[in-house]
């Protein structure tokens, strides 16, 4: 019987949930100008066989889809980075108290060059 699509994220989350117990995580959150387009780019694509070399998923990443899909585990993705901004502020909040956040104003936002 073939799974449905509520079936399937069900299963792959609790692949992420196992996989994020296995060692330590570090979180952080950055802002900025086009943070997030810049961001991903550093990051490189989700699928480490098609990143580009130079990002990090592309220099450190030795995972694909296929072999989780055999192993029936999630992507051992090095790293992870919110697509847009309203998932960001979701995942930020399941990560951080307000009171964890750091702001800070930039040289730039004090007038500063």
């Amino acid at each position: 019987m073939k799974e449905t699509n509520r079936e399937i994220a069900k299963r792959i989350q609790q692949y992420n949930k196992e996989f994020l117990k296995e060692g330590p995580v570090v979180a952080l959150v950055l802002e900025g100008n086009h943070a997030i387009e810049l961001i991903r780019k550093l990051v490189g694509t989700t699928e480490t066989r098609q990143a580009t070399p130079g990002t990090i998923r592309g220099d450190f990443g030795y995972d694909s889809y296929m072999v989780a899909d055999d192993e029936k585990r999630t992507v051992r993705n090095l790293i992870h980075a919110s697509s847009s901004v309203s998932e960001a502020n979701r995942e930020i909040t399941l990560w951080f108290t307000t009171e964890e956040i750091y702001n800070y104003a930039h040289r730039k936002d004090k007038g500063i060059y």
